[in-house]
């Protein structure tokens, strides 16, 4: 007997769903069924019926958001697990709002003095009834609930374990699984919308000078920054535009960012200077370094006669000159003296 009678609407389109074979002796049943709901639903509905097997492989393609109700094993025996596969597809060809009706095997939650003694026992029933609500949700389905449920009897467990899960020892089984497995009903809604569907969103304020009867003159609302507080008060804020005057959107002239006292910006020394600047001497304009320009450096003579030194230190030795001096490495001297390396490089400093 099923748990829920199966009544319908005119014109209504009807998916009837079940695992149907001769030796489940459920044809007969099946056939009545659709009978019954073609009756109800008239000329201008339809009652289809489709393999659950086919419909988990994907070889029977379902039309989309067509079915207002889908009834999934609506027969005994109840022994489809509905997959998250199967129960996706029908999902899919379920109109928004559409109804599912699938009844199904649960077992019941086992406790822990219990568990011990059914250790060696192993259920063809693996889902409870809090996980089919929860297989329903996960599939895209809402409002999930059950509106029927009665427990399986001993001699209907015996035939099951024979027949159908082809168990060794039925009556053995049925004995330990007796009042622990049960028949149940679940209704399960498809969303109001279907899926894919797009909706706009206005986040825009009506215009009030294009209302009907505004003349376009009337004045523009004040704008605050608001801001909501714990005590559901409204606090106004300054708005920052409004504390600047015109005199601030003014762009300054060149005459303004002028040096108070006239005197020109000091220069900075390029990298490699020659002209005296990096010294702290006056500068040499003649010798003055152009930005940007690459300084070559200057080859160090052996013999330098009455070269004009920049900076003045160049005979005193390395530790006065600068890094770009043509003296470098030379010894100190006295200006205006030639320099020369002594003694002859010919012959080692140690005479043996």
């Amino acid at each position: 007997m099923p748990l829920t009678k199966f009544t319908a609407e005119a014109g209504q389109n009807i998916l009837l769903v079940a695992r149907a074979s001769s030796a489940a002796h459920n044809l007969g049943a099946l056939q009545q069924l659709r009978d019954d709901l073609a009756k109800q639903v008239g000329s201008s509905g339809k009652v289809d019926f489709e393999q659950v097997d086919r419909i988990d492989d994907g070889a029977a393609a379902l039309a989309s958001a067509y079915y207002d109700r889908v009834v999934a094993s609506p027969v005994w025996p109840y022994v489809v697990e509905h997959s998250s596969r199967v129960l996706g597809k029908l999902l899919l060809a379920l109109k928004p709002s559409g109804v599912l009706q699938m009844h199904e095997l649960v077992v019941a939650v086992v406790g822990a003095s219990e568990s011990q003694a059914l250790e060696d026992v192993s259920f063809p029933v693996t889902r409870t009834q809090e996980e089919l609500l929860q297989q329903l949700k996960f599939s895209g389905f809402v409002e999930g609930q059950i509106v029927g449920q009665e427990a399986v009897s001993e001699s209907t467990l015996q035939a099951l374990a024979s027949d159908h899960w082809g168990l060794g020892d039925a009556a053995w089984f049925a004995g330990k699984a007796s009042g622990r497995i049960f028949e149940v009903c679940s209704l399960a809604k498809k969303p109001a919308y279907n899926v894919g569907a797009a909706a706009a969103l206005s986040f825009g304020k009506r215009n009030k000078s294009k209302a009907p009867g505004n003349d376009g003159k009337a004045e523009a609302a004040k704008k605050a920054w608001m801001i909501n507080v714990e005590s559901d008060d409204e606090a106004e804020i300054e708005d920052q535009d409004g504390l600047l005057e015109e005199e601030d959107f003014a762009k300054p002239d060149a005459a303004s960012l002028a040096r108070p006292d006239g005197a020109k910006p000091k220069r900075k020394a390029c990298k490699n200077c020659t002209c005296g600047l990096a010294d702290g001497l006056e500068p040499d304009e003649s010798k003055a370094c152009k930005p940007n320009e690459k300084t070559k450096k200057p080859t160090r003579p052996v013999d330098v006669v009455n070269v004009k030194s920049a900076c003045g230190n160049c005979s005193l030795g390395d530790a006065f000159r600068c890094s770009s001096c043509p003296y470098l490495g030379m010894p100190a001297f006295k200006p205006g003296e030639k320099v020369t390396l002594g003694g002859s490089m010919l012959h080692d400093d140690f005479m043996p």
